[in-house]
């Protein structure tokens, strides 16, 4: 196998968080990475796209701008720490997000964690803000923002990994989530949600060139909408995402579906060196209707740096939302966006 091909399937498949030999060691025991994206996009369509960034019409340098810091700590063979904070492309950089701080204990085939994890629902969930970890500029929206930015939980949770035979294995994960608040603004509307509890079980299939995830989650949650209650309610989200490699081509998809929505898309890339050209095609539908083609290439300039053009189309398929958040001006339920984005770690 060559070289180019190795790093491809390492990258594409992100079995890791972000690459290893990024890290700086401060001593044995403790280490620094970070993480960063930072894009010029610009839409044809004055409705803003994507919560948490809203594009426009207007050029924008700072609707994806991200930036990351995580430090690990390894105190024995079996505890070990970790602290991840984010300055997230809705945040201002005075107030940057702490997205994950848990303990964490592991002993044979089983890891213990707790504290604020990530929640396990998607491919990228590991990795969502380390853009240098995927194919494209941004992991497919029409899936990822169908849970409203939401990324991460305070709780615990047990995983085992289960040898299947030398190239295949299995990990299960259960966990569970205490009660947690989140804010999301969509135009001039401010979501304030209290998650009361969550549980939930997330499983992975992985090979040498392949990943399959399933995942299912339960939450209970109460809704404000402008500081004024508005929703008490649960719901029940199953996710199930593929990544497939063979030779340079690799394949990724996924689908959502909970009361709200049934979400999904397909993406597939090729690897020439240090060229990755990428096409991807989502749906959403239920609350939410739109479908979108994105065409892209990814150039990596170094093992830690790369950079994205795309250009997409989205229709909101007369005038439900979908990826436009608020209602459609001058009646525009379609939009063009184009983005030129630069991820790295370090």
């Amino acid at each position: 196998m060559s070289i180019s091909k190795f790093c491809f399937i390492a990258t594409a498949l992100s079995l890791v968080t972000f690459t290893t030999n990024a890290k700086i060691y401060l001593t044995d025991d403790i280490s620094l990475s970070g993480f960063g994206s930072t894009s010029i996009t610009q839409s044809n369509n004055s409705t803003p796209l994507y919560i948490n960034r809203e594009i426009s019409d207007n050029t924008c340098y700072d609707c994806d701008t991200t930036f990351g810091l995580q430090g690990d700590i390894q105190f024995t063979d079996q505890f070990n720490a970790s602290v991840q904070v984010v300055k997230r492309p809705q945040d201002n950089w005075s107030s940057p997000e702490l997205e994950w701080a848990y303990l964490g204990y592991n002993v044979s085939d089983f890891d213990l964690k707790i504290g604020r994890l990530r929640l396990p629902l998607f491919l990228s969930s590991e990795y969502y803000y380390v853009g240098q970890a995927y194919t494209s500029a941004r992991p497919p929206q029409e899936v990822y923002s169908s849970i409203l930015g939401i990324t991460s939980y305070d709780g615990i949770s047990g995983t085992w990994d289960i040898e299947i035979n030398d190239e295949n294995y299995l990990a299960i994960t259960p966990y569970f989530g205490i009660e947690s608040e989140s804010d999301v603004n969509i135009g001039s509307a401010r979501y304030h949600f209290t998650i009361e509890k969550s549980t939930g079980l997330s499983t992975e299939l992985s090979g040498f060139d392949y990943r399959i995830i399933f995942n299912y989650t339960h939450s209970k949650f109460a809704l404000d909408l402008n500081e004024k209650p508005y929703l008490n309610n649960s719901i029940n989200i199953f996710t199930l995402g593929a990544e497939y490699s063979l030779e340079r081509w690799i394949l990724t998809s996924e689908v959502l579906i909970d009361e709200m929505h049934f979400n999904w898309y397909s993406s597939l890339a090729y690897n020439i060196d240090k060229f990755t050209p990428y096409v991807t095609y989502a749906e959403s539908h239920h609350n939410q209707k739109n479908n979108s083609l994105l065409l892209g290439v990814r150039f990596d300039l170094t093992t830690t740096v790369s950079l994205n053009a795309e250009w997409k189309y989205t229709d909101a398929n007369g005038g439900d939302s979908g990826e436009l958040i608020t209602d459609p001006i001058d009646g525009d339920t379609d939009a063009q966006l184009y983005t030129v984005m630069l991820n790295f770690i370090f």
